[in-house]
């Protein structure tokens, strides 16, 4: 008897600890988000865009998006300027819609030589190279961002970003190991060109 009524006084303890707790925990997020509506910030919750996009605009709104999520809910990552990121995912997936975009969710023309990992074949001819497939655009992202920081044929870039240069188009000038076409610097000048005008 004194065995059962032992039992069931560790069971009403324990009970009333959890609503000690959880009242506790819902009085301290009630107050947060209280305190966040009457500051006028509520709280934001960064979210993966769908990708659905009709224009360029649209395009340039998810791809935002995207950093937005990246260096809300990542430690540890240096920004990109968003204009480089955004002019390079615009002239590498053609505005979103070329195929490395629209299957393999790849906005930058990241490629793999690990052939074992998913990857699509460009189709001109067989290579000994794939461009990388990623389960969502921001995976896309956050690989071209830690390429940039951390990839060792970008030292250039690196070395004037650890300088403090933010400007997009002197940074653009340093990345010659993403370049393979001879005018790829003048075409993503355009489009940061472009972007400052007529997306701002």
């Amino acid at each position: 008897m004194v065995s059962k009524w032992h039992d069931f006084k560790v069971v009403c303890n324990t009970l009333s600890a959890v609503i000690v707790i959880g009242a506790v925990v819902g009085t301290v997020y009630f107050y947060k988000s209280a305190t966040a509506v009457q500051a006028g910030t509520p709280e934001i919750i960064y979210e993966k865009p769908d990708f659905e996009h009709t224009s360029n605009k649209t395009f340039l709104v998810n791809v935002t998006q995207c950093v937005d999520y990246i260096y809300n809910t990542t430690t540890d990552v240096f920004p990109v300027p968003l204009d480089l990121l955004l002019a390079q995912a615009a002239l590498e997936s053609g505005w979103g819609t070329s195929r490395f975009a629209r299957e393999g969710k790849n906005l930058f023309g990241m490629r793999t030589y690990n052939l074992t990992e998913p990857h699509m074949l460009p189709s001109n001819k067989p290579r000994k190279w794939g461009v990388k497939v990623y389960e969502h655009e921001c995976d896309s992202v956050m690989h071209y961002i830690n390429t940039l920081n951390n990839g060792t044929a970008f030292g250039k870039y690196q070395k004037l970003r650890d300088e403090g240069e933010t400007d997009a188009i002197k940074l653009l000038h340093t990345l010659e190991s993403y370049a393979s076409d001879k005018n790829y610097f003048v075409k993503v000048e355009k489009i940061i060109k472009k972007i400052r005008t007529e997306y701002r």
